[in-house]
């Protein structure tokens, strides 16, 4: 059975709930007002790989609009590379927000502690005017070059993640990573809103149905994450599920939701959203998907949250890559 291992030796049972009195003694990192800042650094606060995940589900939403008969032909060339530009903005200007409103809590966590705010290479002050610059951007992109709808779009996403997610839900419920997801799941509804200026529930269902996939896909991804770190959140007071209701029913958690993508992910076919270029190598993935969680939960070895973690992000790249293709082959006239 796996243990964690505290300071001065102490271990606790893999399935142990860990308190954060067990975490007294954690050593507390230190910032140092003298290191420098680099290019590098200030990429990182954006986190690029989740600003390009983001991205990336915007786009086959961008070409769905055409085939579903709105009065929208979809995004020209110009439109559709300001909504996506507008988009990494957006995603980036959170992600600093959300690193500054983290700063405590990244100088307790070991994984954390070298990043540019608690390191002190970017002061707070720094910080918040970068967030704010890109924020500002992203919403003139959107807004003067792609459509109203999609600017406020990415605003309310932005206010809900940091305001909603970051500065309460992440510290005080262990359901933050489930509503908080909905934050992370808005690329598909600024796509669309690029091209129809609308995401009404019933005349852009299939960015919903996207938006849902994304939703849905959060907390495995996350939870994993946190079994394998649930040392570093319990001792910077996060109440990730591991920590405050144990790994067994982390497990079983990420099972359900992962068994929940199947009618999601099938839904843009069933219901004429989607061809079969999309449907064989996603439903494919999603079963893989499946297995992986199946796999953590019925050996309850921690070794495998890792394999899964990793496969989660291919997952989402490949569901929405295959639509991508799958979409483009329609307006091509192919299928």
């Amino acid at each position: 059975m796996r243990a964690v291992r505290l300071n001065q030796g102490k271990t606790l049972d893999s399935n142990q709930i860990i308190l954060p009195s067990d975490f007294a003694n954690v050593d507390r990192a230190t910032t140092n007002p003298t290191a420098t800042a680099t290019w590098r650094d200030y990429f990182q606060l954006t986190k690029p790989t989740i600003s390009m995940l983001v991205v990336v589900t915007a786009v086959p939403a961008m070409l769905m609009p055409v085939m579903r008969g709105t009065n929208s032909i979809g995004a020209s060339l110009s439109v559709a590379f300001a909504a996506l530009v507008g988009t990494w903005f957006a995603s980036a200007s959170a992600s600093v927000f959300n690193h500054l409103l983290d700063h405590d809590v990244d100088m307790n966590m070991g994984r954390t502690r070298g990043r540019p705010l608690p390191s002190g290479r970017i002061s707070d002050r720094t910080a918040f005017w970068f967030a704010s610059l890109l924020g500002v951007v992203s919403w003139l992109i959107l807004n003067y070059l792609a459509s109203p709808v999609s600017a406020w779009t990415a605003v309310a996403a932005n206010a809900f993640y940091v305001l909603v997610y970051t500065a309460f839900l992440k510290r005080r419920t262990v359901q933050n990573i489930v509503i908080g997801g909905a934050a992370g799941a808005v690329g598909p509804l600024i796509g669309w809103a690029a091209c129809t200026n609308d995401i009404g529930f019933i005349s852009a269902w299939p960015a919903w149905a996207l938006f849902a996939i994304i939703f849905l896909w959060t907390p495995p991804h996350f939870w994993a994450l946190a079994i394998k770190y649930k040392a570093d959140y319990a001792a910077a007071h996060i109440p990730m599920m591991p920590v405050v209701r144990g790994e067994a029913v982390t497990r079983w958690q990420m099972l359900l939701y992962t068994i929940s993508l199947i009618p999601t992910v099938g839904s843009l076919y069933w219901f004429g959203a989607a061809g079969l270029v999309y449907l064989i190598p996603s439903m494919l993935l999603t079963l893989l998907f499946v297995r992986y969680a199946w796999r953590l939960w019925r050996s309850g070895d921690s070794a495998l949250v890792m394999p899964l973690f990793h496969y989660s992000c291919f997952y989402l790249f490949g569901v929405f890559g295959s639509l991508t293709v799958d979409r483009l082959l329609n307006l091509s006239g192919v299928f």
